[in-house]
């Protein structure tokens, strides 16, 4: 695979903080290296619900989140963590929909803003109705095609192939040959693409001499 052929491919969930913050992090990384596209592909992080908000894992969770948010100076609320905890079922749903509509970006975009910066619950059918109406997309339509099980359906797919990927927590980063997991620093991120791009040169380099079978 040549070097121009890679994306940046992200696995994410919308209610996971770190994958907010790795959001920031791959879009600065790609101011970076112009022309290289990202591809997100979805995977929900709670199937079975939310962990109990209350719980040490959620409070270390925040700290971790407060932590990091200072570290790459990124504008967020990570108290939403425990405050909010949003089912992102829907919102995920949603994407298919947003997708068929030619407008993912901008619809994911939106579902990070407005759970990660204004705190709002992503489940609710009011706050997905606003989304939509940013977006240009039918908010009576989004609703529709969440009760759908052609977008579920779409959904399913998307996760299970995630799961065949070897994709077990999020944000996962995938660069050729090379993956990553968690809210990395733009610095890591870089590593990654510098070493794919590095892996590429020697591969297809075709002035390496060599001595073979037939003698040197």
């Amino acid at each position: 695979m040549t070097e121009e052929n890679h994306k940046l491919v992200i696995y994410s969930d919308f209610i996971c903080p770190f994958c907010y913050i790795g959001k920031v992090n791959a879009e600065r990384i790609q101011e970076q290296n112009p022309g290289m596209e990202i591809e997100w592909r979805e995977f929900e992080l709670h199937p079975e619900g939310q962990p109990d908000a209350s719980g040490a894992y959620m409070a270390q969770a925040l700290e971790n989140v407060k932590m990091l948010a200072k570290e790459y100076n990124i504008d967020m609320k990570p108290e939403v963590l425990t405050e909010v905890t949003s089912d992102s079922r829907k919102a995920l749903v949603g994407f298919e929909y947003a997708k068929e509509q030619g407008k993912p970006e901008e619809y994911r975009e939106q579902v990070f803003h407005a759970y990660w910066v204004e705190g709002k619950d992503i489940s609710e059918d009011d706050v997905l109705r606003e989304i939509a109406e940013t977006v240009g997309l039918s908010p009576d339509g989004l609703l529709a095609a969440i009760q759908n099980d052609t977008y579920n359906t779409e959904l399913r797919k998307s996760i299970r192939g995630a799961y065949d990927a070897g994709i077990t927590g999020v944000p996962t980063y995938v660069y050729g040959d090379y993956k990553t997991v968690g809210a990395q620093p733009v610095s890591t991120l870089q590593r990654m693409i510098d070493a794919q791009k590095e892996k590429d040169m020697l591969e297809s380099d075709p002035t390496g001499l060599s001595c073979g079978p037939e003698g040197c």
